[in-house]
Formats: C-alpha cells, structure tokens, sequence
C-alpha cells in the first residue's frame, strides 16, 4: 500500500512450536523453530512481518514464541524489536492461551492474528482481509477449494466440507473487540478442526455442532452464524480471492509451493 491506511491495527504472529513436537522442517534445515527456516534467503517469519510492515496497516505487532532468545539471529526482527513496533510475548500451552497472553494490553484490539509461515500475504492480500473483518466480531479468512485450485493445484490437500462446497484456511483471523476473544476459546480444546477427534469438536462446538460439521450440514455461512451465536458475537468469514493466500509452509512440498511462487514474483519486475 502506498500510503498509510487510517486505520491499523494490532497484528499477533504465531511463531511457537507445538508443544512437545520438533518440527522437520526446522530439524531439516539446523534452526530450532520453524519461523527460521529460510526461504530464498529469508527467514519465514521475516516474510511474514515485511508483508505487514509494507502494508502499513500496524499500529503494533506481538509474536508469540517460547522464548525471545530464538529470535536474536533474525536481524529484521531485531530491528523491528528495537524500533518498538515489534513486542515479543510467551507462548501458552495452546493457541488460545497463547492468543490470550498476546491481547493483555490495553490498546490490543482490533486484531489479527496470523502465522509465522504465511510468507505469501502481500500488504494487498492483509489490506484486503483487514478491510473485510471490519463487518464482524471475529472472522476466519478462508479460500474455496475451485480459488486455490485455479492456480495451484495440490496448493493444499485439506478441505472444510460444506453444503455449499469446500474451503481451506488461509491462517488469518480477526478478533477485533475484547468480547470476541471468546470465540478463540475453541482452540483451547478443538484447536485445528480439521485434525481434531470427535470428542474435541463436541467439547469446543456442542454435540449438534460438531455433528453439523462432520456432516456437512449447514452453508459455510450459516455454519460460522450458528457458531457465532453460541458465543452471542458476529462470527462470520472473510472470502479470501488469493489462490495464494491458503499456502502457508507446512512440510516440504508447501516449502516447493512457496518457494516457486516467490522465485515468480522476484522475476516479475524484471521482465515487465
């Protein structure tokens, strides 16, 4: 973006391994978190926080790790560290928790939370999201299976099946009031849904909910609406147009996706 949006926002970076799990990628390449995988001669956090920055939609930007000294190698983060714009807070014992510690502050809201492996959102892709969430309380961006496939196929292989087809999620969300942080209290037992065992979904979603789901039941809209309403907030979905934005780094042949369509984007100015 090329002038300073009017509105910003507090962005939250995920960047803690699970617990107990060591990450190949990481092992792979002799780092000891993900984030600092390097991809065409960057770390991947780094990616990810130059896509916020240039997008000039941050007011503040919280990344949330086990430890800050993990980072101290990570020049860019540093310097952003020491310029202020960039607050380094603990991780919890899940992705709630952690959400939770990031968003302590007074001036923490409206919020987006993203990924420390989400290296293809561009400053256009987080303006987009960002302009979009403001219609709810908490949303999810996610991309339909036909948007990824238009252009990446094997982009990514899981699917939230709905009434109305299946969609993918794009690691983006936003809690923008304190009363929507409620709505992240689903991480804290079903956590990544499309993983999770049934005795998860029920805890986090209700039995009928978690039936619906399985089922695929409901429209995607109407579903986030029903869930919206179990926590008595605007719940909603932000339509992601991006083939590339449900591309986040998972395992080696994410790594190769996002690699190629960086590699793409390096070589486009010099031959426009």
């Amino acid at each position: 973006m090329s002038d300073k949006a009017e509105k910003q926002y507090h962005f939250v970076v995920m960047a803690a391994q699970r617990l107990g799990i060591i990450n190949p990628l990481a092992e792979a390449a002799g780092v000891s978190h993900k984030c600092l995988v390097e991809i065409e001669g960057k770390p991947l956090v780094e990616w990810t926080l130059s896509g916020i920055v240039d997008s000039g939609l941050a007011r503040q930007i919280t990344i949330s790790i086990e430890d800050e000294t993990a980072l101290e190698k990570a020049g860019y983060v540093r310097g952003l560290m020491d310029s202020g714009l960039v607050r380094v807070v603990r991780s919890g014992e899940n992705i709630f928790d952690s959400v939770a510690a990031a968003l302590d502050n007074d001036d923490a809201f409206p919020a987006i939370i993203t990924t420390a492996d989400n290296v293809l959102f561009t400053p256009e892709i987080f303006g987009f999201f960002c302009k979009e969430a403001e219609r709810f309380d908490a949303c999810a961006g996610m991309a339909s299976k036909e948007t990824l496939y238009s252009k990446y196929p094997g982009g990514q292989e899981r699917f939230h099946k709905f009434r109305d087809g299946e969609f993918t999620n794009c690691n983006i969300f936003g809690i923008m009031n304190p009363k929507a942080l409620a709505a992240a209290s689903v991480f804290r037992t079903g956590g990544q849904f499309l993983k999770a065992p049934q005795a998860k979904l029920i805890g986090a979603f209700g039995l009928f909910n978690a039936i619906a789901y399985k089922a695929a039941w409901f429209k995607r809209d109407a579903a986030f609406a029903k869930l919206g309403n179990k926590f008595g907030l605007d719940l909603g979905v932000v339509d992601m147009p991006f083939p590339e934005s449900p591309i986040d780094v998972d395992n080696e042949r994410t790594l190769a996706f996002a690699t190629d369509i960086l590699k793409t984007r390096e070589a486009e100015p010099a031959t426009a």
